[in-house]
């Protein structure tokens, strides 16, 4: 050995190993296993919970029905929509939401309204 090495092992900052270590078998993976199974179980948990407050989507209404919409911009359209006997014009933003008007509920062509179809349908608003 160097005397620059032997300074160092005096110091304590260059020692050799007293006996030689042997490799570890290798990582356990109970660790690991047992936080999967954690964050497995939390999921359920999770959304029993969610359920729970009230947090869970809504399902769709029965009374409420969109018959038919048209895009007006990125995030702007117009929506027809059945409210029991009344059918709502209303404009959607992304912002807002704004009832323009109504509609007679007896309108032909409306149940099977195409995209095509809706301007009939904004016309006949603005005739009123």
């Amino acid at each position: 050995m160097s005397v620059g090495r032997r300074a160092l092992a005096v110091f304590g900052w260059f020692a050799a190993p007293a006996f030689a270590q042997t490799p570890a078998a290798g990582p356990s993976l109970l660790p690991l296993a047992l936080t999967l199974a954690f964050v497995l179980a939390l999921i359920p948990l999770a959304v029993w919970l969610l359920k729970r407050l009230g947090a869970a989507p809504v399902q769709a209404s029965a009374a409420l029905r969109v018959v038919a919409q048209l895009p007006l911009g990125a995030r702007e359209r117009l929506v027809v929509v059945e409210a029991g006997e009344r059918l709502l014009v209303l404009g959607v933003t992304a912002h807002a939401i704004t009832r323009l008007g109504t509609l007679p509920k007896p309108l032909q062509g409306l149940e099977a309204a195409q995209p095509a179809a809706f301007g009939s349908l904004f016309s006949a608003l603005r005739q009123r």
